[in-house]
């Protein structure tokens, strides 16, 4: 039996398009005279729809799309198994459908909803009793989700055949567990698995894609590619003992995770600005290290012509940060303007002079420095309909290192889910076959310039410190004793976990920042502003 897997985006106010793309699929199924067309979760509706579900339009939208589907089918013999949100008595199931030549062969409600906080599918749908087995060309087939699997619903159903769709994003530290879990499953159930997951990226979201067919009966793994947009047969039953030449079916498995990041970082920029319908980006540089690395992913997703650099220094930026800063443009031949910032700052300071009085140099004054700077690229923003790229990391991000309205400002945060040590392994990893990133701004010590000689450790613990607390306790739930006991001085964890909680209210302000790991502050973690 030949099974066309498709792995592609499929978008949520984009529901017409949709259908077309599926059209196409299913066409391109037929041809290839497969058996049966699988589509990802959320291909109808689109991945994360949230409020558009309680939107009596938009379900209206789904039922007709769904009924165009149906009646596409009509004169195919592929079957098409894909789902949409079905509303029945006041209650909303995720239902998969099993349809072929104009009709529903079988269908399956979602038995158990996701927990996970970035979906929130507890408020929306209603949970529904598990699927049976159908039977199709001979082989007892059970329609499934991931969760349902991961689940071992699969072992109180024995099917011959799970096919499971899922819409999850990817994390680089739990994509593989997730993965190993499911064929786990369905080792267990003693049946074999397909598994399509969506690609693209969907606002903060960045796809994993790395659908599978993991037979039970030999050792065989068909693995489609992690991040990608794909489509392919695989004829899983006639069973060669090589994958067909026309699937093509791989993936890099020898890819670090820091390979894996800049292309889902790429791939995040790139789908954000498509569905903004931005064409082109603006990024502050600063000749430090966050700035030197938003700006090549940026080229990387949109081309170097459509990325400007805007480098703005005041009377404390040093001469080696203007000159990393120009280097890292004319590295990636991109266009840039300098607009020094002395003459605002002193215009600012002597209209406040009155006020300020008394007072000596201080954290306002250096704010009103950070809020110049982005108010210029806000402008230039405006002015010419460039989207600003945001370089805040999440170490700075998690401590509240940065200035509301100022350098927190912009339409995406490209590393805003990097910690400080990752930003600097990303870096070497762009800089693996040339000079991209100038060697001097990741080799000096990380400053935001805004007083005279200031360094980033004369706010924060030192990174590799900071960080260490910072994944200990967000990633792994250790508490302060427990962070003690890691060999954690007092005063770094006090001051960690101070300036965690105290700046809550900052991170609810901040651009949404493309999420590549499971503990994305602001979606994976949730907490209230004042704890």
């Amino acid at each position: 039996m030949q099974i066309t897997l498709t792995q592609a985006a499929f978008y949520v106010n984009k529901i017409s398009d949709n259908i077309k793309t599926i059209k196409k699929y299913l066409l391109q199924a037929k041809e290839e005279k497969s058996d049966i067309l699988v589509l990802p979760a959320h291909s109808l509706c689109g991945f994360r729809p949230l409020d558009a579900l309680k939107n009596a339009a938009y379900l209206k939208a789904c039922d007709q799309a769904m009924r165009k589907l149906i009646l596409a089918s009509k004169e195919l013999s592929t079957a098409l198994i894909f789902d949409f949100p079905f509303l029945k008595n006041n209650n909303l199931y995720q239902r998969i459908l099993f349809v072929q030549n104009g009709q529903i062969m079988a269908y399956h409600d979602k038995s158990i909803l996701s927990a996970h906080s970035f979906l929130n599918e507890f408020a929306y749908f209603t949970e529904g009793k598990p699927s049976v087995p159908i039977l199709y060309k001979g082989h007892q087939i059970v329609l499934c989700f991931a969760e349902e699997v991961l689940a071992k619903q699969l072992k109180t159903i024995s099917p011959d055949l799970c096919i499971c769709l899922d819409a999850y994003p990817f994390a680089y530290d739990t994509w593989q567990s997730r993965q190993a879990n499911l064929m786990e499953c369905a080792k267990d159930a003693q049946c074999d698995l397909v598994y399509v997951n969506q690609a693209g990226a969907h606002d903060q979201f960045i796809m994993q894609g790395a659908s599978f067919v993991k037979r039970f009966t030999n050792a065989e793994i068909w693995k489609f590619p992690l991040l990608e947009n794909k489509t392919e047969s695989v004829n899983i039953y006639s069973v060669p003992k090589v994958p067909p030449t026309n699937s093509k079916v791989f993936l890099k498995e020898e890819e670090s995770d820091i390979a894996l990041i800049h292309r889902a970082l790429v791939i995040g920029i790139r789908d954000y600005f498509k569905r903004c319908g931005a064409k082109t980006a603006i990024v502050g540089l600063s000749g430090g290290i966050d700035s030197a690395l938003v700006l090549p992913l940026a080229v990387e997703a949109l081309g170097r012509q459509n990325v400007f650099g805007v480098m703005m220094p005041s009377q404390f930026s040093s001469d080696h940060s203007v000159n990393d800063a120009i280097q890292s443009a004319e590295n990636l031949q991109i266009y840039y303007d300098i607009i020094p910032i002395k003459p605002m700052y002193e215009a600012y300071m002597a209209q406040l002079q009155k006020s300020f009085e008394g007072t000596s140099f201080g954290l306002a004054e250096e704010n009103i420095q950070a809020r110049i700077r982005g108010g210029i690229l806000m402008a230039m923003s405006n002015k010419f309909g460039h989207l600003l790229l945001n370089t805040s990391n999440k170490s700075e991000s998690a401590c509240g290192y940065g200035t509301l309205y100022g350098d927190l400002c912009g339409g995406l945060a490209v590393i805003g889910d990097l910690y400080k040590q990752q930003v600097y392994e990303l870096a070497y990893h762009i800089n693996r076959k040339k000079e991209i990133i100038p060697q001097n701004t990741i080799s000096k010590p990380p400053s935001a310039e805004l007083r005279p000689n200031q360094k980033d450790a004369d706010s924060l613990p030192d990174y590799d410190i900071l960080d260490g607390i910072l994944r200990a306790h967000i990633e792994q739930g250790l508490d302060k004793a427990a962070l003690l006991k890691c060999g954690y001085t007092k005063i770094a964890v006090e001051k960690t976990l101070r300036l965690l909680y105290a700046n809550e209210y900052k991170r609810k302000q901040v651009p949404p920042a493309l999420r590549i790991s499971s503990t994305a502050l602001g979606i994976d973690r949730i907490m209230p502003m004042i704890f």
